[in-house]
């Protein structure tokens, strides 16, 4: 797989693409949205407004197709994009995107549109916030048994993001058998989750329509969220036909964006390429943190995860 390794980009210069998860005005319960994966509504609103004053919005599509022809893009030129299919895309960062007249691209795992269902990695934030056992075993396939002390919101937190730096590694069916251990470890069973965590809702078909008029577009992102380097050919295609083509039925377009889950160099190969590809797609950013330049593959474009475990938006005047 080719790509670009930078130690340094210039934010100014450079092409931006940030990339969002969630936009929340809920007030989170325990240690839920730690991670600052759903950013608050106040600091976006602050952020896009800085957007349309000092930068140089481009949907992606439009900054992908012109970095690949080689062309030097306006300086601070910046794409939207937000990953998973989380609600509050709709209900509370949507009506921002269209107060400012900015673009955005919204990737969609299709599996979750309608459902009320988990991805995994907040499923593992879902399970130890909630229990009350203060400490846990559980066996990791390539650590053996590993002890979590749950006494304390930081220990809670470092638990978490160690148990998910574990599965991110394993291939689902692992992955899965790890998150019922998980379960079983903390004495929960996946229906003692709170359904009435709005961080947590997914959209329904309309909430997806919704986000792909205007300015905006919508993209896939997979069924099930799975990471595609992992999957044998069969499940590989299945993943992504059956979401680009679940969503080309649901909007009635063909859809030809698409972003890889997780995204790290790790998280998608040459074999999940080629079969974008094949499907039609014509882009497909990456979550390796960086900014992009003229020449650069629309298939290893990189971005930058705002707010996420503290990463600040690119410019310092916000």
């Amino acid at each position: 797989m080719s790509g670009i390794n930078r130690e340094s980009w210039d934010s100014d210069r450079d092409a931006i693409i940030l990339l969002y998860h969630g936009v929340t005005d809920a007030k989170p319960q325990g240690i839920e949205n730690f991670s600052g994966k759903h950013i608050a509504a106040e600091k976006f609103e602050a952020q896009m407004s800085w957007l349309t004053k000092h930068a140089n919005p481009l949907s992606l599509r439009e900054m992908a197709m012109r970095l690949q022809r080689g062309e030097s893009l306006p300086s601070r030129s910046v794409a939207i994009t937000f990953d998973d299919t989380f609600l509050n895309n709709r209900s509370v960062a949507l009506p921002i995107l269209e107060r400012h007249h900015l673009p955005a691209t919204f990737f969609i795992s299709t599996g979750f549109i309608g459902q009320k269902r988990l991805f995994w990695t907040d499923k593992i934030e879902a399970v130890v916030n909630v229990t009350t056992i203060k400490e846990i075993t559980l066996s990791l396939p390539s650590e053996g048994n590993r002890n979590w002390s749950l006494r304390s919101p930081s220990e809670k937190i470092k638990a978490v993001l160690e148990i998910k730096g574990a599965m991110k590694l394993m291939e689902p069916v692992l992955r899965d058998q790890v998150i019922a251990d998980l379960f079983t470890a903390c004495g929960l069973a996946e229906t003692d989750i709170p359904d009435d965590i709005s961080n947590y809702r997914t959209l329904d078909w309309d909430d997806v329509r919704a986000l792909d008029e205007g300015l905006c577009e919508v993209g896939g992102h997979t069924v099930n969220h799975e990471i595609l380097a992992y999957l044998p050919e069969r499940e590989l295609k299945a993943e992504i036909n059956g979401c680009l083509d679940a969503l080309s039925v649901g909007l009635g377009h063909q859809v030809d964006l698409f972003s890889y889950p997780e995204g790290q160099a790790n998280h998608y190969n040459d074999a999940a390429i080629g079969e974008l590809k094949k499907a039609g797609v014509v882009v497909s950013p990456s979550a390796i943190r960086g900014a992009n330049r003229p020449g650069d593959d629309p298939f290893h474009l990189r971005r930058i995860m705002v707010g996420f475990m503290g990463e600040p938006f690119p410019w310092d005047d916000v």
